[in-house]
């Protein structure tokens, strides 16, 4: 009996002590690598004993399953950048005290927040430092009184 190869050689897959591991079994694929081998599995099964249906809606399920998962993980991804860049522009005019390049604190007033491909970056004292920095805010140097009075009365 000529059988074809198994799904995971026909793209090339070996069966290293990693890709058998529990945690690396579908983490490392992506959705389109497992619809890949879905189809191949199909494709090179052999005709005398057939795919069991029960055993294809099981793997239909996992794979809608994983496709969820996957659009889950990068909503949430983008909901905690949102959440970071809301964050940082809370803290503009704060005091800030943030690890410098170097090592040594940084303090002063939170002065501005620029977004860049590589993550959120804040400037304090006019040295810009990441996010992550910041070690501790607060709500910055008091503000003179009003003159005239805090009741709204003028004096007589």
């Amino acid at each position: 009996m000529i059988q074809g190869p198994t799904a995971a050689q026909a793209y090339g897959a070996t069966a290293t002590p990693q890709a058998q591991s529990a945690s690396g079994a579908l983490g490392q694929l992506g959705s389109d690598a497992f619809l890949k081998l879905l189809v191949a599995q199909l494709r090179y099964q052999n005709p005398l004993q057939p795919t069991d249906p029960a055993a294809m809606l099981g793997q239909t399920a996992q794979f809608t399953t994983v496709e969820t998962l996957q659009t889950l993980a990068t909503l949430q991804r983008e909901l905690m950048g949102f959440q970071e860049a809301i964050g940082a522009m809370s803290m503009i005019g704060r005091h800030v005290t943030a690890v410098g390049h170097d090592g040594s604190p940084v303090e002063g007033v939170l002065e501005k927040v620029r977004f860049t491909p590589e993550g959120i970056l804040v400037t304090v004292s006019g040295k810009e430092l990441p996010l992550a920095a910041i070690m501790e805010a607060s709500a910055g140097p008091a503000q003179p009184p009003a003159a005239g009075g805090s009741d709204g009365q003028e004096e007589a």
